[in-house]
């Protein structure tokens, strides 16, 4: 068992014989208690340096490593703790205290998947059980979190990847595209009609007097449009020569427009109705 001692919130060993399985040489221990006296005076640079020569020395010195982990800890620089505690795994795989280290500083990193590859090394029959085990509830929770914000960014991605935008419209409104597939576009607030061609250059299409507040748009079979004109409370047909006509009137707010067939379908906003009308 480890006999530790806490100064300033930071654990160290205490000198000589914490771990008395392990022999090490007079050189080893007096860089090891010079790093110790380091410290104790605050010299936490100088006292890393001290423990690094011990391990150099002794390359199975598990309190140099631990205190050097320790200190990498304290200093916030998780991953070079990480390689100090990592070698003392090694050296003595039954340290479960150093176990549960390894598993919170992964888990500090934000590599949930390592982190649950330690913390699971401790059972039930541990001593740091109940600690490991929140911990691992923890990691849990913090890994399913980061995985369906993956998730979330890999679906925006996606979406980004195949998204264009054509801009300058003024509140554009109803969408529908001929059978040559240039697509228009209803621009309500500057009473206007706009298509798109497929190379995604813009054109004004109709900014007829008659326009008011276009919404919903639809083509017939012979590529005629007809326009829902809801401020107007009229239906407007626009033939392929771009004659704008009035092809629908006692109509209160029209809002959509679907051409199925011979029939057109239009939701009338103001009666709160569908009609549908046939065409031919």
């Amino acid at each position: 068992m480890k006999k530790l001692f806490i100064l300033l919130g930071l654990t160290l060993l205490l000198g000589a014989g914490a771990n008395a399985t392990f022999a090490y040489s007079t050189e080893g221990a007096m860089y090891y208690n010079e790093g110790l006296d380091y410290y104790s005076r605050g010299e936490y640079g100088k006292a890393i340096d001290s423990f690094k020569q011990a391990v150099a020395k002794d390359p199975d010195f598990v309190d140099a490593y631990y205190n050097m982990g320790a200190l990498f800890e304290y200093l916030k620089s998780y991953q070079s703790a990480i390689s100090c505690y990592s070698k003392i795994n090694q050296l003595d795989p039954n340290d479960k205290e150093t176990v549960l280290k390894l598993a919170e500083l992964y888990y500090k990193l934000n590599n949930y998947e390592r982190a649950l590859f330690y913390i699971t090394k401790i059972n039930e029959k541990d001593d740091l059980y109940s600690k490991a085990k929140n911990l691992k509830n923890q990691i849990v929770v913090a890994s399913q979190k980061a995985a369906a914000k993956n998730a979330l960014a890999n679906v925006n991605t996606a979406n980004d990847a195949y998204r264009s935008v054509v801009d300058k419209f003024s509140g554009p409104t109803g969408l529908a595209m001929d059978s040559r597939g240039i697509l228009y576009v209803a621009s309500y607030t500057d009473n206007s009609i706009y298509k798109i061609m497929p190379n995604g250059q813009t054109q004004l299409y109709s900014k007829a007097p008659q326009l008011g507040g276009p919404i919903g748009l639809a083509f017939d079979s012979m590529d005629n449009l007809y326009v829902a004109n809801y401020a107007k409370n009229n239906i407007l047909k626009i033939n392929k020569a771009g004659q704008v006509y009035t092809f629908m009137t006692k109509i209160t707010n029209p809002y959509y427009l679907i051409i199925k067939g011979n029939y057109m379908y239009i939701t009338e906003q103001g009666n709160n109705t569908v009609i549908k009308y046939k065409l031919y």
